[in-house]
């Protein structure tokens, strides 16, 4: 099987790679950058929007993977136009290159914002059966929501087979710097204070890139064909115990200050990964603690702080 991984020099893209090539497959990377972290596979440089270069490329290929986006939600606020078309205009242009070249299925990395940002209500949990919020308070997640919708379009009105998935919040190894656990990391070690948005009980599903990666690759199953996947950790995790977890490991106090929550800051609520368990037989293996304590260790080797 080839698969052709647009974003595959990106931080989850990059694991995704490694494992497919683990299992044998037959990979090619899709980016405007070049590989980083010396995959044996092909790269073909080119921008996810370029219809015409994708369709030469999805000649050759079965699958898509489709993980290039805009990721930093901050960006989206700042340069919502251009954020928007990296991310719901690429999918468009990748679903139709794949409909002109008949490329068997696209694997669409989105999110679990989908499902809104509404207070947590006990013990309710979110499956994928769960309506998208009919009142998204963030552009990020409208442009997630579209790239769902124009899958599921393009399945109805050409027969392009998808697979969507939607992910917790991934950390560990190549995580860019602007994310929250290396910020969080640096400013221990620095003690430089940490600003926290709100009280910091709201809450994410982290989940440990390699067990993300792997859960990519569960979803080459025929068994995900024209399904939707939520891909997330076990339990959820407070900003404030992030914090905490980070002295810990690194056993420094940190210098936190709290401060008015961001316009549209996804809450969280518990969401279910219970279908991925029972259609592909996968569910994140790595504890938050003991993922986290082994990334920090990765992070501090290889950071000049």
């Amino acid at each position: 099987m080839k698969i052709v991984v647009v974003g595959g020099s990106g931080f989850i893209g990059s694991h995704v790679v490694d494992v497919l090539l683990e299992q044998g497959q037959e990979v090619a990377i899709y980016d405007l950058e070049a590989p980083h972290y010396d995959q044996k596979c092909d790269f073909i440089r080119g921008d996810a929007r370029d219809v015409d270069r994708l369709s030469q490329v999805f000649k050759s290929g079965d699958v898509v993977y489709l993980l290039a986006a805009e990721a930093n939600v901050n960006r989206f606020y700042e340069s919502p136009l251009f954020s928007n078309d990296i991310t719901a205009g690429a999918a468009m242009s990748i679903l139709e290159a794949a409909r002109r070249t008949g490329v068997a299925r696209v694997i669409l990395a989105s999110t679990e914002w989908v499902y809104g940002s509404l207070p947590e209500t006990g013990e309710e949990y979110i499956t994928e059966d769960t309506p998208y919020t009919n009142n998204p308070d963030h552009i990020y997640t409208s442009s997630k929501i579209a790239a769902e919708l124009f899958c599921k379009n393009y399945r109805s009105l050409y027969g392009v087979n998808y697979t969507i998935m939607r992910y917790g919040i991934p950390f560990g190894e190549r995580a860019r710097p602007e994310t929250v656990t290396p910020i969080f990391i640096r400013r221990i070690i620095r003690d430089e204070p940490i600003t926290i948005h709100g009280d910091g009980s709201q809450t994410r599903q982290f989940i440990y890139v390699k067990d993300l990666a792997r859960g990519n690759a569960a979803c080459l199953s025929p068994a995900a064909e024209n399904q939707i996947f939520n891909l997330n950790g076990k339990k959820k995790i407070s900003v404030i115990q992030i914090v905490r977890t980070l002295e810990e490991i690194l056993g420094k106090k940190a210098n936190v200050s709290f401060v008015e929550d961001r316009k549209g800051n996804f809450k969280g609520r518990f969401i279910s990964s219970e279908k991925a368990r029972r259609f592909l037989n996968w569910s994140p293996q790595s504890d938050y603690e003991d993922a986290m304590r082994k990334y920090a260790g990765e992070f501090l080797a290889s950071s000049n702080l």
